[in-house]
């Protein structure tokens, strides 16, 4: 046998060419249900090497030995047993008579070997350990089982991480999102398993804004708000966590990195945070209707009147122009201003939509398709009727298109394509200009941002307003360098009176 050492202390000596015990049992008694269990139970295979139940000898007057469960020949004496099967290695006694342990000491050859009743009681506790940890085992099992089914059942995606970004675990949504099987996605960057709620690459490397950077510096938890731009072009908010995950030493051995899908809220939010601007706007507006539009008006007519003079020479009739330019230029922002916060007045009855974008189109198309533009419009089959005011509709078309045109400095296309989607009329604006990136399209729709000189940056949010009232929504869809889509989902007009009589059955 070689000398134990830690490098062998992992292989014991019936691993190698030993040959499986046969076993003779002398006596009966509960030690031989134990030990038959040990025998013919597969949860004892790895602690002890194989063994086989050849036959039992001297079991009890009186004594039924079938409630055993032995299937083996039974003899009267052990001598009987040896006699009738000459390959038995093992004898094991369980009488605890030690007159017959003595007889069976002499007896027995030197190739059988001897397990009296007091040794048997280790292969008991075994037996026991054995089954203890055959419980922890099944409680074990089912623990993980109910955590995983937890985890998978979870929304949000999760990732188990080593501490170079490594993917260790990750729940079901992850790899169903990714359509891989999970046992591809284990021992990966994090990065191949990441993805969008469409399925598109959540990043292409380990983000350096991912939280999991400053956990494995701070071993503490930690979260960043994080934009995407999705397939289609759609602007996403995704928030991550990333957890330290400590081994019983106290050392932190994996990062847990969750991704929740935030968009809806940070839209409603906003949503919430533009109507208190629109209330500040609006006592702003009043105040500055009152307390600067008076004087503005005076300031105007004074230049005005300077301009007509005979007696100014040609420079301070320039400044004087400059005063009226100013004046106005004051003025149309405080108009724009009130407009933007005075509630719209919503008419009734129903709007041709497709009437009305190409009468749109055809008008813009006087001015501008001499310029290098062209301006189309696409229908998927009918569209209905929509409950709309038909010239604030027409206003948001007009802009809409400027807009398109203005991030095409060099000329192309702009669609208007319309469709029925889900019982929603959609009226698309696309254009295949400069795009937006990602802060961009955060604030389109701010009050007062632009990136147009001169502009006042109520373009988009008097846009939003108005469809909004008319109780549509708006969504924009942009990538730099691909161009931009804008999407005016509309309610359709309902024929209630029709329906109305056909319920009656008048």
């Amino acid at each position: 046998m070689k000398d134990f050492t830690y490098e062998n202390m992992g292989i014991c000596h019936w691993n190698g060419d030993l040959a499986a015990f046969n076993i003779g049992v002398v006596g009966t008694g509960s030690a031989l249900k134990v030990l038959a269990n040990i025998i013919y139970n597969e949860a004892f295979r790895e602690f002890l090497p194989d063994m086989n139940m050849v036959a039992v000898s001297n079991v009890g007057n009186g004594e039924d030995f079938d409630e055993y469960d032995t299937p083996c020949p039974v003899y009267g004496t052990f001598e009987e047993m040896l006699a009738a099967h000459p390959d038995i290695n093992l004898v094991v006694e369980l009488t605890g008579d030690q007159e017959l342990r003595s007889r069976l000491r002499k007896t027995l050859p030197d190739n059988i070997s001897l397990l009296d009743h007091r040794e048997v009681i280790f292969l008991c506790g075994l037996h026991d350990m054995a089954l203890i940890k055959g419980n922890y085992m099944n409680n074990l099992n089912n623990q993980r089982t109910l955590i995983q089914s937890i985890i998978d059942e979870i929304r949000e995606d999760i990732f188990l991480l080593d501490k170079s970004g490594t993917v260790v675990d990750l729940n079901r949504i992850v790899w169903r999102r990714a359509n891989r099987p999970r046992s591809e996605l284990l021992g990966k960057p994090c990065w191949n398993a990441a993805r969008l709620m469409d399925g598109s690459p959540f990043c292409k490397s380990l983000d350096p804004v991912c939280p999991f950077h400053k956990t494995l510096k701070s071993g503490r938890k930690e979260e960043a708000l994080v934009t995407r731009i999705n397939a289609s072009g759609l602007l996403q908010y995704y928030r991550l966590y990333a957890y330290p995950i400590f081994d019983m030493r106290g050392d932190m051995s994996h990062i847990m990195v969750m991704h929740r899908d935030i968009t809806e809220r940070t839209h409603r939010e906003k949503y919430q945070q533009h109507r208190d601007k629109f209330t500040i706007i609006g006592e702003m507006s009043t105040y500055l209707a009152h307390e600067i539009r008076n004087p503005l008006f005076a300031v105007g007519g004074f230049a005005n009147s300077l301009l007509r003079s005979p007696n100014l020479g040609k420079k301070e009739k320039e400044k004087a122009q400059i005063i009226v330019d100013e004046t106005r230029r004051l003025d149309r922002l405080l108009t724009n201003m009130l407009d933007f916060v005075r509630p719209t007045h919503v008419p009734g009855g129903t709007v041709d939509i497709l009437a009305v974008c190409s009468d749109v189109v055809e008008l813009m198309d006087i001015g501008y398709g001499s310029r290098g533009f062209n301006l189309d419009v696409r229908s998927a089959g009918q569209i209905p009727a929509v409950h709309c005011d038909p010239d604030a509709f027409k206003q948001c078309l007009v802009n809409l298109i400027k807009n398109s045109i203005e991030a095409m400095p060099d000329g192309g296309t702009v669609t208007l394509d319309l469709s029925l989607v889900e019982g929603e009329v959609v009226v698309k604006v696309i254009d295949k200009g400069v795009g937006m990136n990602e802060q961009e399209q955060d604030r389109a729709f701010s009050p007062f941002y632009t990136t147009k000189n001169g502009g006042s940056g109520l373009g988009l949010a008097m846009i939003k307003k108005l469809i909004e009232e008319n109780g549509g929504t708006v969504e924009l869809a942009s990538r730099p360098g691909q161009g931009t889509t804008v999407s005016l989902h509309l309610q359709p007009a309902l024929d209630i009176q029709k329906k109305s009589e056909n319920e009656t059955g008048e």
